[in-house]
């Protein structure tokens, strides 16, 4: 009897080779390497595929990351014994563990010195970051490092393989996957503070531009600007107060970062409460915005905020029903008379009922349509329009493309709730954040944006428990903010995401699908997508929303890799 498809697609993902780790001697600590994105149990048996050297295929301008694992040791060191040549810069991060779910995690990426510390787990893993500086001419480049575990010391050797494909530079909209992450300074200020003791505002304003200079680097545009969004219509203004200097902390924030590709308007959506209000505006009140938009405008130029790399976005209306989407005709109508260069962003699907949001008609259409991720295909189809040869599974799509031909911009957003896709939750495999941005480059999606927060803290200590870790993507430092080792999965992702622009630009989405969908990540082929839902669709899932499968198994780290290295050779 032949398998369902499912069931074929699930051997094919399962068909990967991989090497055998090591087991180890009793009373000897073992040492074994993975690619970044291997998810690491705090204890239990490691993942299959273990290898003995570091191994790094990067564009110029990229950072990629390694993990070195060591297991049974009470007390570790690592050090660069051999740095590599061109200006590589070699960064250390120890993996520490915090509870998610009642689950020990290793989420928390604490920069480190190498300096001889305890382990926190049986299995320890350390990442191994590797910094390709602009400028770095293309080839081989061999160094190593050394892990000493209770006193017995095991050299790494470290191999990086730089290909002549240069990444966009952070902050410029030219080649990058654009996004928005809300953001929560006040809540990352005020748990540092307590965490650490801050005593002065010099501190307090040094942990908010960190914190800024950390997801810029990172290539993370901020969905809110917290101490630097303007307090009343006037727009921006100074005070001897820091933390209601809107002005200089604007520019304070900005100039601490390479820059940020997407700018977003600070104008509040549906979803703020009216005493919170940005500037006093009522998102509910368009017609109010003229003065406000144009005085933020031209605080922008002058003081070169806003360029032609850069996108300025106002969003302000999160999933509206009908009622709420002519709103958004009204507030596209004001933002482009009043801040010509700003694109209207609204998270939502394009319908027919909804035409007069992309007809072109007049001024008022939505620039950025920003769908839902298991909303972007469509849906599991009905037996009577089976039997009528109807299929619903592209529904979504199809209206999504004639938006897109109209030169409408397309991004996508997630959060956990009904399951189909994979997501940025500390609950989900550590392969599962870069999956997500891989599908963009996967379908030529413009942009991501994700609302749950990436330091919206709870009471608790979020070194030690973040229940789910939906909210919180980036952790409080003592000598400066720390990325979750997800957050590190995200920028790789967009890193990603950029060779495979260059690919998409130079030999066409076909290429892009095939490298996916051959590396065994998707269910795609050079000639299209297969969907998979629980009724209807060319492959069968459990999901009500049609959506490629993909993989989240123990090779899904190794498949990643194998992409990345096909798509740098067929551009580099």
């Amino acid at each position: 009897m032949a398998l369902p498809v499912s069931v074929r697609w699930a051997a094919c993902l399962g068909a990967l080779g991989l090497a055998v780790v090591p087991s180890a001697t009793a009373g000897a600590a073992t040492v074994v390497t993975y690619p970044s994105s291997q998810s690491i149990a705090a204890t239990g048996a490691l993942p299959q595929g273990g290898q003995r050297d570091l191994a790094y295929n990067a564009a110029i301008g990229d950072r990629e990351g390694a993990v070195v694992v060591v297991r049974a040791a009470t007390k570790i060191a690592v050090e660069v014994t051999t740095p590599l040549a061109g200006g590589v810069v070699t960064r250390l991060f120890f993996g520490h563990f915090v509870s998610v779910a009642g689950r020990s995690v290793p989420d928390a990426l604490e920069p480190w010195d190498g300096v001889e510390r305890s382990t926190e787990r049986l299995n320890q893993p350390v990442l191994v970051q590797l910094e390709v500086p602009y400028g770095t001419r293309p080839g081989r480049y061999s160094g190593a490092i050394t892990v000493t575990a209770d006193g017995r010391r095991t050299m790494i050797p470290v191999r990086l393989r730089v290909f002549g494909v240069t990444l966009p530079r952070p902050g410029t909209r030219l080649g990058n996957l654009l996004t928005s992450f809300h953001l929560s300074p006040e809540s990352y200020v005020a748990k540092a503070s307590q965490l650490y003791g801050f005593t002065t505002h010099e501190q307090r304003i040094a942990a908010n531009r960190a914190l800024f200079g950390l997801l810029g680097s990172y290539r993370i545009s901020p969905g809110s600007w917290g101490f630097g969004e303007p307090r009343g219509p006037r727009g921006y203004e100074t005070s001897s107060k820091w933390w209601l200097d809107s002005a200089g902390n604007f520019l304070g924030q900005l100039r601490s970062s390479p820059g940020f590709s997407a700018l977003r308007i600070p104008i509040s959506s549906n979803r703020t409460s009216e005493r919170h209000y940005i500037a006093q505006l009522s998102p509910f009140e368009p017609e109010t915005w003229c003065d406000y938009l144009r005085q933020v405008r031209a605080f922008w130029a002058e003081n070169q905020a806003l360029g032609p790399d850069s996108v300025a976005y106002l969003f302000g209306y999160d999933e509206p029903g009908p009622a709420g989407q002519r709103l958004v005709a009204r507030q596209a109508g004001a933002l482009h008379q009043c801040f010509p260069d700003g694109r209207l962003l609204m998270t939502g699907n394009p319908s027919r009922a909804n035409a007069f949001l992309w007809d072109g008609k007049r001024s008022d259409d939505l620039d950025i349509w920003t769908v839902l991720s298991r909303r972007f295909y469509g849906r599991w189809t009905g037996p009577a329009d089976e039997r009528a040869g109807k299929s619903r599974s592209r529904d979504s799509l199809r209206m999504i493309e004639k938006v897109r031909a109209r030169g409408k911009m397309i991004w996508s957003y997630t959060y956990t709730g009904t399951p189909g896709t994979p997501g940025f939750a500390a609950t989900e495999p550590l392969t599962n954040p870069r999956l997500l941005v891989l599908w963009t480059a996967l379908e030529g999606i413009a942009g991501v944006l994700y609302g749950q927060g990436v330091t919206s803290y709870s009471k608790a200590n979020p070194l030690e428990e973040i229940g789910s870790g939906d909210h919180v993507l980036v952790y409080p430092g003592q000598s400066g903010p720390m990325p979750s080792a997800r957050l590190e999965q995200i920028r790789d992702g967009i890193e990603d995401w950029a060779v495979f622009n260059i690919v998409r630009k130079q030999r066409g989405a076909d290429d892009v699908r095939a490298i996916l969908g051959n590396a065994g990540l998707f269910s795609a082929s050079r000639t299209g997508v297969r969907l998979g839902c629980h009724l209807g669709c060319e492959l069968e899932s459990a999901t009500k929303y049609a959506w490629p499968l993909w993989s989240r198994d123990a090779s899904t780290p190794r498949r990643i890799e194998t992409a990345r290295l096909a798509a740098l050779k067929l551009v580099g």
